[in-house]
């Protein structure tokens, strides 16, 4: 199936397209294309067995933020947002670029780009743009810190576990750009940070992986690039108790802070959190700053993958 704005193609929306894919049986694995262009629309994929391929410069921007009104005149909140959400498994998208253009600000809020609530999904030379809360990957916690159900879009399949590849991307964020309870897996992904609003302190990762989950978050081979004038950025915070996140053979710019990883103002975290770094290079002497409570190895002759 082809997507484009040529007169030739099937559909001239991606969701037009993805509509009358759900419509097909889903035991066969469907490929869409999509030609070069700039599509602003809002994305929802729940179809499983699907590969989107961009084909040149592909973007799907919109820019729908936490803090805006629905028609009802109530907040949006964060993960009614995203610009593509995915909710299936077997999933293939490559050469695709997802922005939310919202900006970022107290007025703005969370504004997502991406809700991966996938399972078995590769993401392959990928751009995701936002700056707060960019790329999530699902599964959601249980609750809200609150202890309230999650508002947001309707979820019609259940993951467990949410396996998600991401191989030649960029994404670019300001404070927990990647989050979630994914076990995601980042090789060779440059992790761009922006300068936030009011020049405090970045963070990339805010992971809300499963107690006893094996794995949350591994970047392989990852380039943590900024934005001039970046600085104090930190590789991760625990959005719940026992976040992990790993960076193994990352190069580091000096925008990353020395302490490496941040609580999220509650000491316990310390006891709950696996947070750790392997071979990391670029950040001199690195190792001497860390937290006490977080692993670091010069080198990856003990890293487990």
């Amino acid at each position: 199936m082809l997507v484009g704005h040529e007169e030739y193609c099937d559909y001239h929306t991606i969701q037009e397209a993805v509509d009358a894919l759900e419509r097909q049986p889903d035991n066969r694995t469907d490929t869409l294309y999509i030609l070069s262009g700039v599509y602003e629309e809002l994305v929802r994929i729940y179809r499983s067995k699907l590969v989107i391929r961009g084909i040149g410069h592909v973007e799907i921007t919109m820019n729908r933020f936490a803090r805006g009104l629905d028609e009802n005149g109530e907040e949006w909140g964060t993960f009614a947002t995203p610009t593509l959400f995915l909710g299936g498994s077997e999933l293939l998208v490559e050469n695709i670029t997802v922005s939310n253009t919202s900006g970022q600000g107290p007025k703005v809020g969370q504004a997502l780009a991406v809700y991966a609530h996938c399972d078995q999904t590769v993401f392959r030379n990928c751009t995701f743009r936002g700056h707060q809360d960019t790329l999530f990957t699902g599964p959601l916690p249980p609750a809200t810190k609150e202890g309230l159900p999650f508002a947001g879009i309707p979820l019609r399949e259940k993951h467990e576990v949410c396996r998600q590849l991401y191989q030649y991307c960029y994404i670019e964020g300001t404070v927990d750009f990647i989050f979630g309870g994914a076990e995601a897996r980042f090789e060779h992904c440059e992790i761009h940070s922006l300068l936030h609003h009011s020049g405090g302190p970045g963070f990339i990762t805010a992971a809300s992986t499963p107690e006893g989950q094996e794995q949350g978050y591994v970047f392989k081979d990852c380039y943590l690039s900024a934005e001039a004038g970046v600085r104090n950025v930190y590789l991760g915070r625990p959005w719940r108790a026992y976040a992990r996140t790993d960076f193994v053979d990352c190069l580091l710019g000096p925008h990353i802070h020395p302490s490496g990883w941040d609580h999220w103002d509650n000491p316990e975290n310390k006891r709950t959190v696996c947070y750790r770094e392997y071979g990391s290079r670029g950040a001199v002497d690195a190792g001497k700053h860390r937290v006490d409570w977080a692993a670091y190895k010069e080198t990856t002759a003990d890293a487990p993958y």
